[in-house]
């Protein structure tokens, strides 16, 4: 059984999402570690044990003066193309946008088949700008031993560092690991308008415009205790 590591990032404003989506991940899901990538040294608010947190503030990987550092996406979701070199101890991470909300045990995804791919994620058909079947990166399952194994991603990285990009992670994972993505149910990143919706999500992403669809989720387990599952 592969152990169930995953992954959030933010800067400040996020971290109300953050431990919103991490509620919500903890109470349905047995996890072996959930890491916060974050901008300071100690979290401001509580956490339980499970959750760890590394400042990511000074990061080595991409340049201060490099075209996608200080878009409005900011550094922090260059990141995931450095996950290989982060987490050296871990074989495979699962890395969550700070909008999904888990609704179920996704237990299961954390023991899938990877066929050796690099990543599992879910089609994007609406918003695809290239001539190849396109994913959404705000729910990646990363085969990090993989990832090293080729060098893969340091191409990625020296890309995001040289080359504006329009979704940044996002563009390099569909470019890069072209024909080696695996593709998952749209249970597993259900993105209302993006991604084909599906009657029984497990994962529920409220990305860009769509937001504010979920606010009733983003509410209930705000309001929620910490409650993580055994």
């Amino acid at each position: 059984m592969m152990r169930r590591v995953a992954a959030y990032m933010g800067t400040r404003n996020y971290y109300g999402m953050m431990i919103t989506a991490a509620k919500s991940l903890l109470r349905h899901t047995r996890m072996d570690r959930v890491w916060f990538l974050i901008e300071d040294d100690e979290f401001p608010w509580p956490l339980p044990e499970v959750i760890r947190t590394k400042n990511m503030s000074g990061q080595q990987w991409f340049l201060a003066d490099g075209p996608n550092y200080a878009s409005h996406w900011t550094y922090m979701c260059l990141l995931p193309l450095a996950f290989p070199d982060i987490f050296p101890e871990e074989s495979r991470i699962l890395r969550l946008d700070d909008d999904t909300i888990v609704e179920h045990d996704i237990g299961e995804l954390f023991d899938m088949d990877m066929q050796d791919n690099y990543v599992g994620m879910v089609e994007e058909p609406i918003r695809s700008r290239y001539p190849f079947k396109y994913f959404n990166a705000g729910v990646t399952l990363m085969d990090l031993d993989k990832f090293r194994e080729t060098g893969i991603h340091r191409k990625m990285i020296a890309m995001a560092n040289r080359q504006v990009l329009t979704a940044v992670d996002q563009d390099s994972l569909n470019v890069f690991c072209q024909g080696q993505i695996l593709e998952l149910d749209a249970k597993w990143n259900h993105c209302p308008g993006i991604i084909q919706e599906t009657m029984n999500p497990y994962i529920r992403h409220f990305a860009g415009g769509t937001r504010s669809q979920g606010t009733r989720w983003f509410e209930e387990y705000e309001a929620m205790d910490w409650k993580v599952k055994e």
